[in-house]
């Protein structure tokens, strides 16, 4: 461990600390444009400044370049390293060090790697973070796609299919600002891509269901109860996964049922 980083730190400042950072960590992961990330960066900065926990400040180091890609698709998991990294020191009662950040390719992808890039651009479009990161997962597992970009409300999902359209959204349904049916039909009148809906509350034959399904959604898949679930990838990434290929054309998993 660096030097420093074992001193402990004061217990009631950790406790005034975490609830505050954890609500900019997860407005930083919901941030739906570049100006809103950074406004969020810069306060999370000021905080890890002003508490003196070092790791934190590191951590936002490549916040400048994460900002300038399309779609800022890295900010997402920033936000979450650093509610994770916070809810850490505060269990340990002194600063850790950061995450080890995933070495940079050594070299230029060859024809036969890039020929096997995901091809599919997907937008995942949730008020949960948890619940973005878990459909991005499911996603990302499969070499077919790429997610470009996550929403937090159907506001920012619509900008979002604009600025990036994508060949595929999943959208939930209960949302702050505009929810998933007021998305659906905005989307109907000139929207890009397919879109799935993943949610509780559209359950498939439910009446939300079939009238998503009438605004031109592709596939309803009903999250399992508890949507914070950390299993969700076990009991329902299948048949997210099937209805993202399915509503893209391409045929389903190998070993897939249905």
């Amino acid at each position: 461990m660096e030097q420093g980083m074992a001193e402990p730190l004061d217990p009631e400042l950790l406790e005034a600390f975490l609830p505050e950072w954890l609500d900019g960590a997860v407005a930083l992961a919901s941030a739906a444009t570049p100006e809103e990330a950074q406004r969020m960066i810069d306060r999370l900065r000021a905080m890890a400044a002003a508490f003196g926990i070092a790791s934190l400040t590191r951590m936002m180091e490549p916040a400048a370049a994460l900002l300038e890609e399309p779609g800022i698709p890295g900010i997402p998991a920033l936000g979450e390293a650093l509610a994770h990294q916070a809810e850490a020191i505060a269990a340990a009662g002194h600063d850790l060090p950061p995450p080890e950040a995933a070495p940079p390719p050594e070299t230029t992808p060859s024809v036969a790697e890039t020929a096997q890039a995901p091809r599919i651009r997907a937008l995942v479009v949730d008020d949960s973070a948890m619940m973005r990161r878990l459909v991005r997962e499911t996603l990302s597992a499969d070499p077919d796609f790429a997610v470009v970009g996550e929403a937090a409300d159907g506001r920012a999902a619509l900008g979002l299919m604009g600025e990036l359209q994508p060949d595929l959204t999943m959208l939930d349904i209960e949302m702050p600002v505009l929810d998933g049916i007021g998305t659906l039909r905005e989307w109907a009148l000139a929207g890009h891509g397919a879109v799935v809906i993943v949610s509780s509350a559209a359950r498939p034959g439910s009446e939300l269901a079939v009238l998503a399904r009438r605004l031109g959604a592709a596939s309803v898949v009903g999250k399992p109860s508890g949507a914070f679930s950390p299993d969700l990838r076990d009991r329902q990434g299948d048949a997210i996964l099937r209805a993202a290929r399915r509503a893209v054309g391409l045929p389903a998993p190998l070993g897939a049922e249905g």
